[in-house]
């Protein structure tokens, strides 16, 4: 009977392990990288980029980001809002420091890596970024 209620305790407690692992999100925390924006112009220019995500809400659906980014053209800040589609794809809206610049933001994550396009009326990115 005690082996029978150790084996019963053992398995509930890896499965309740299991699922706080499954359930926690894999983009929370800072990741940086670099990648290139293509502006509608055509020009195409390097950026570098370091990114902290945040759970949005207590259901681990949605996550809020924070953004530093670095052109040629010099450093700007974004914030965004991104949702939870499947265990490793993210989408949602960015915004930057001035309101005038917004966009759009999906996300795919696998491990310690991400990959991140986003798009505006002024032109769209890509960036491969690592967990910091």
């Amino acid at each position: 009977m005690r082996t029978t209620s150790a084996a019963t305790l053992a398995l509930t407690l890896g499965m309740l392990t299991a699922t706080s692992v499954a359930s926690a999100a894999p983009i929370v925390g800072s990741w940086s990288g670099r990648g290139t924006v293509r502006l509608t112009s055509g020009q195409v220019e390097p950026v570098s980029c370091r990114v902290r995500y945040e759970k949005g809400d207590s259901a681990g659906k949605t996550f809020t980001l924070d953004a530093k980014c670095a052109t040629t053209a010099g450093t700007f800040l974004l914030y965004g809002r991104v949702s939870r589609r499947s265990a490793s794809s993210y989408r949602g809206s960015l915004y930057g420091e001035q309101s005038t610049v917004s966009g759009k933001i999906t996300i795919s994550v696998r491990g310690n890596s991400q990959t991140v396009r986003v798009s505006n009326s002024r032109g769209s990115g890509s960036l491969n970024l690592r967990k910091r």
